[in-house]
């Protein structure tokens, strides 16, 4: 049963649960988050992209990644880490890191609830939730890319709008990948770091190009590299260099004396 305005579980086979909170459009992202059970900042990752078009070997060098970089450093830094919450392509790549090795570390999906379906919510035409998911959000929406908006809001809000490291990570993606990425790193009022991972095909390595280029005659692309705060990491260098890059960011990460991207409250 899907409730509104407050938090609910997700019963899931094998003894697995996730707590759930269902928003309407408009909404408060700190009442999601207390919702959700997160009362103090802590670095947020959001994690974009998908898998579309991979080779089984780069498929098999993205899982690396993700379990050996991304999963391995949220795990050792509490971070909470957030992406799209479906049992398909990079959500399910993190959720199933997180549930192989019993990972601990906050995941919140977020995802428009005509989009999925989960145990008490029968959807014949929405997939399936990931199970290694700890938390989900239920945003309003019949598409995907309707949910974006609440995760740059969320990612910013688990952070204490920057007291602690906030940053994204692109693998994979299309053109509601390449939007998000736009939104996230040239907005004036929410913006990001990102993390690229080369070698994962399509979107990503369209800007790991133009990053390497230094130069697009892309709008959005030449917008990205001007304004964003870009690291590209190549999926050959294996999952090592890419968590410690993560750790040297963490640890060099300075809080702006005074920031946009403070708390929200309403």
């Amino acid at each position: 049963m899907t409730l509104r305005n407050k938090r609910f579980i997700i019963p899931f086979d094998h003894g697995q649960a996730a707590y759930a909170v269902h928003v309407s459009r408009r909404f408060d992202p700190h009442w999601v988050a207390t919702t959700l059970g997160f009362h103090e900042p802590r670095p947020a990752i959001y994690v974009t992209g998908g898998a579309k078009d991979m080779s089984d070997e780069d498929m098999y060098a993205t899982r690396r990644i993700v379990e050996r970089g991304l999963a391995r450093f949220a795990e050792e830094l509490g971070a909470v880490v957030i992406d799209g919450g479906t049992n398909v392509g990079v959500p399910a790549l993190v959720g199933d890191a997180r549930r192989k090795n019993r990972y601990r570390f906050p995941l919140v999906g977020v995802v428009p609830l005509e989009m999925v379906r989960y145990p008490g919510y029968e959807n014949e035409s929405g997939g399936p939730l990931n199970e290694g998911h700890s938390h989900f959000v239920l945003t309003t929406g019949d598409e995907f890319g309707a949910e974006s908006d609440m995760i740059t809001r969320l990612t910013s809000q688990l952070s204490g709008g920057g007291q602690k490291p906030a940053f994204g990570v692109l693998i994979n993606g299309g053109q509601i990948t390449r939007e998000e990425v736009y939104s996230r790193t040239t907005s004036d009022d929410l913006s990001f770091p990102l993390f690229v991972i080369e070698g994962t095909g399509r979107f990503a390595d369209i800007l790991a190009r133009a990053f390497h280029a230094g130069e697009s005659d892309d709008k959005q692309l030449k917008a990205i590299l001007k304004k964003g705060r870009l690291s590209v990491t190549s999926i050959n260098d294996g999952p090592d260099l890419f968590y410690h890059q993560l750790l040297n960011y963490v640890r060099n990460y300075t809080p702006p004396v005074s920031t946009n991207q403070r708390p929200e409250t309403a």
